[in-house]
């Protein structure tokens, strides 16, 4: 009878260790594919759909800032809109060293909702092809970072779009990196205003 006890009791202690070998690799194995604080929210512009996250870095975080004030103001400038729309949208997709993966892909708020599929294809297979993983945040991989984003010139413009014409905007941008590793520094983009909103619908 004892023998039996004793059998018993080890058996229970196999089947403890396995279950908590089993929960160790499995929160192991999730706290590797879930970021920690990367997607962390730290403001949101709900009305328009506009976040800033905890791994945006200072720039971002300034002139996101101002995006706000702007668009709490009782009269919206548009003009300083389109200005600070463009530089935000610069800023999160030519700055690649706080991007978690090569899917991790910038700019998507800022861009009409039917231009989105199609630019996060283009960018994974072009801009952040190379893109190592970063999950483990252990890359050592050399990326770049927007420093400095300049408008040159805003042109109120009418543009036609999905067969129906808006008031547009055409900004022109340059821009400087922490370090220059020959990445894309100027851009035309072209965005609409539909309800109240700036969209962007093209870059060039």
């Amino acid at each position: 009878m004892k023998k039996k006890l004793d059998v018993l009791i080890i058996i229970i202690f196999i089947i403890i260790g396995i279950c908590l070998f089993g929960f160790t690799i499995y929160t192991g194995y999730n706290s590797i594919l879930k970021p920690k604080t990367a997607t962390k929210q730290l403001r949101s512009l709900e009305l328009y759909g506009y976040t800033l996250k905890e791994s945006d870095g200072k720039l971002f975080s300034s002139t996101f800032k101002e995006l706000e004030k702007t668009l709490n103001e009782d009269s919206i400038n548009y003009n300083k809109y389109a200005e600070l729309l463009s530089k935000l949208f610069v800023i999160d997709v030519f700055t690649l060293n706080n991007k978690l993966t090569g899917t991790d892909i910038g700019g998507l708020e800022y861009l009409h909702k039917d231009l989105k599929e199609n630019f996060k294809e283009n960018m994974g297979a072009t801009l952040y092809k190379n893109v190592e993983n970063n999950l483990d945040g252990k890359r050592t991989q050399k990326l770049p970072e927007v420093k400095e984003v300049n408008v040159t010139n805003i042109e109120e413009v009418k543009v036609t779009y999905k067969s129906e014409e808006y008031d547009a905007y055409k900004v022109l941008l340059n821009w400087e990196y922490v370090e220059d590793l020959k990445y894309e520094k100027s851009i035309t983009l072209t965005m609409i205003k539909d309800n109240g909103k700036l969209y962007i619908i093209k870059g060039e």
